[in-house]
């Protein structure tokens, strides 16, 4: 199928939102009037920017409250779509786009739709043109495809076909089956977009929250299934309505949108190109000033060895079970001398070939560390680095090209693997990091869910690989006084400010840490609430208190976790997981956020 985006979807001018969408290489576009109408290029001008960056003009949009309607309405519809057709054969475009209508004075009748729609195409045909007609989800009387199809089929005019908006399919509940069942033929266009579980109507939902497949929750994947089973060849276009889009970069959004539309075109084949990405491999983090200290301190109390050190830069690898940290300990210019960063994120992968193919298919910018064969890097949002890894190879081969093993392991550890890395980003590049983690990485993403900060929400998703060892929460706040969005703003709008360890007795990890002015502290109020609430020991009660550990308890299990002092808004955390607890202690996130605002 080819690829095309609505001109809505983007910000900008309209000839900013046309050269960000030829620079992504989409092969048409979707007109929205009110585009040009705020516009100073007239409908030739225009024309002729489409031809010069080869694009195809697929349709004019949107043609509002046609049909059903009693004169003179009816009567002045047809005076527009005149003016319509000869604006179209301006545009050099033969396709009009036409919702149910929303018109308090609309008539309740399909036979009267369909003889609307059924005089509108005869008149287009005489044009040369197509009519494209689709249910509004807030349709007053059609608003499912359902009923949509039903009156085309009764129009039966070969003008006249159906446009496909799995958004409205979707916001009102519709199953796919019927789809199966529409001849490919009388398929218009396919328009795909995403959105959020949100309580609220259609029609809000729909202007104010899409975003692009993959960024959302709608199951768009099986919508494109049946689809694809009737044959339907040609465009698959966005039409996104959003705030976050609006307030954004046209060239991003557009590049975010082209990107969603490769990773669904490969969802639908027999055997997708992907690649699997296995395992952490080790994390590089960035240490300055007095942060260094600090964090060698929680590292020393958590057991970490030294184990090798790199041969020309002042690099130090350190090691406790599975988890391997390199601490750069490298003056770098162009950042905060006071400073404590995850630079880069390493992972086992499969296959290092298919995540370069991906990567170019995706057009994710990466390169290769001529010093690591089998691995390449790509730089994700906020400059991170995530650099992959064979894994057919250990990782001890890795660090023999570049350093040396002199230190020994001698002291015992009761720490597990990395639990979770937690990503904060800023609100505008949310659906991008998104995308990144679902379409490139092809983790697994749930729904936003709202986390209360003491100044503000915090919004945060579960991004998580396909074996479950990589789990990553995806948070942002848009309001700018909370703690997360404070972090973020010193952070250049993107970084890791979480390090959550999986250890096997958090108990025991706790009495540790001999220097417990390194832990977070929790308030007494709530262990009092606590035990209210569950049915712990009051002598475990007065452990976790000492300790200032925390608590979750579901169905499947129990979860108990501790966290140290933040370090520039970095923390660590650490976990226990008793059962098939799966969760993070979400239930907490408001303790622990207020107990860092006051530390």
């Amino acid at each position: 199928m080819k690829h095309s985006i609505a001109t809505v979807s983007l910000s900008g001018t309209l000839i900013q939102k046309t050269k960000a969408i030829a620079g992504s290489k989409y092969d048409g576009v979707e007109l929205f009037e009110n585009d040009l109408i705020v516009s100073n290029i007239s409908p030739d001008e225009y024309r002729k920017v489409l031809e010069d960056y080869n694009l195809e003009l697929i349709g004019l949009q949107p043609f509002r409250d046609f049909e059903a309607m009693p004169e003179p309405y009816r009567y002045r519809n047809f005076e527009r779509a005149k003016y319509k057709f000869d604006l179209m054969h301006k545009l050099g475009t033969n396709t009009l786009f036409i919702c149910s209508n929303t018109s308090i004075h609309a008539i309740d009748n399909p036979e009267i739709a369909a003889k609307d729609l059924y005089d509108l195409a005869e008149l287009a045909k005489n044009e040369g043109f197509r009519i494209g007609y689709e249910a509004l989800s807030w349709g007053r009387f059609v608003n499912t495809y359902h009923q949509s199809v039903a009156i085309v089929d009764k129009a039966n005019h070969p003008n006249l076909g159906n446009i496909l908006d799995n958004f409205h399919i979707s916001a009102v509940n519709s199953d796919f089956e019927a789809i199966k069942t529409i001849p490919k033929d009388k398929i218009t266009v396919v328009q795909v977009a995403d959105a959020p579980k949100l309580d609220m109507g259609p029609m809000h939902l729909g202007r104010h929250y899409r975003s692009f497949p993959g960024q959302g929750s709608f199951p768009v994947i099986d919508f494109l299934k049946a689809v694809d089973s009737t044959g339907y060849d040609s465009y698959i276009s966005h039409e996104i309505f959003s705030d976050d889009f609006r307030n954004s970069s046209s060239d991003r959004m557009a590049l975010d949108g082209k990107r969603s539309l490769i990773w669904l075109s490969n969802e639908l084949k027999t055997e997708p190109e992907n690649f699997e990405i296995e395992d952490f491999a080790f994390i590089e983090i960035s240490c300055q000033g007095m942060y260094k200290s600090r964090f060698l301190e929680i590292l020393e109390n958590l057991n970490f060895q030294r184990t090798h050190q790199h041969m020309s830069k002042d690099i130090t690898v350190f090691k406790n079970g599975e988890i391997v940290l390199m601490l750069n300990f490298e003056t770098i210019y162009w950042t905060n001398s006071e400073s404590l960063n995850v630079n880069t994120i390493a992972f086992f992968a499969n296959s290092i070939d298919q995540t370069k193919s991906w990567a170019i298919h995706l057009k994710y910018p990466w390169k290769q560390d001529f010093n690591l064969t089998n691995s390449i890097s790509i730089s994700g949002v906020g400059d991170i680095s995530y650099l992959f890894l064979e894994r057919s190879q250990s990782l001890d081969s890795y660090l023999e090209s570049e350093f040396t093993k002199n230190f020994e392991i001698y002291k015992t550890h009761d720490l597990l693997r990395i639990d979770h890395l937690g990503h904060t980003c800023q609100h505008q590049v949310y659906s991008s990091n998104t995308m990144f983690f679902r379409a490139f990485l092809g983790f697994s993403i749930t729904d936003s869910q709202a986390l209360f900060d003491p100044k503000g929400i915090v919004y945060s998703r579960l991004a998580s690989n396909s074996n479950g060892k990589i789990k990553m929460p995806l948070s942002t706040s848009s309001n700018s006084k909370t703690a997360t969005n404070q972090f973020i703003h010193r952070e250049d709008g993107a970084r890791i400010q979480q390090l959550a360890i999986e250890s096997n007795n958090v108990f025991a990890t706790a009495k540790a840490v001999s220097n417990k002015d390194l832990i977070l502290k929790i308030p007494s109020n709530y262990y009092a609430d606590l035990e209210s609430k569950c049915l712990l020991d009051k002598s475990v009660l007065a452990e976790m208190q000492e300790l200032n550990i925390m608590y979750d308890v579901r169905e499947e299990g129990e979860f108990f976790h501790f966290y140290f002092k933040e370090l520039d808004g970095f923390f660590v955390e650490l976990v226990q997981h008793i059962g098939n607890y799966s969760n993070f202690g979400e239930a907490n996130s408001q303790i622990r956020l207020s107990a860092q605002a006051q530390s």
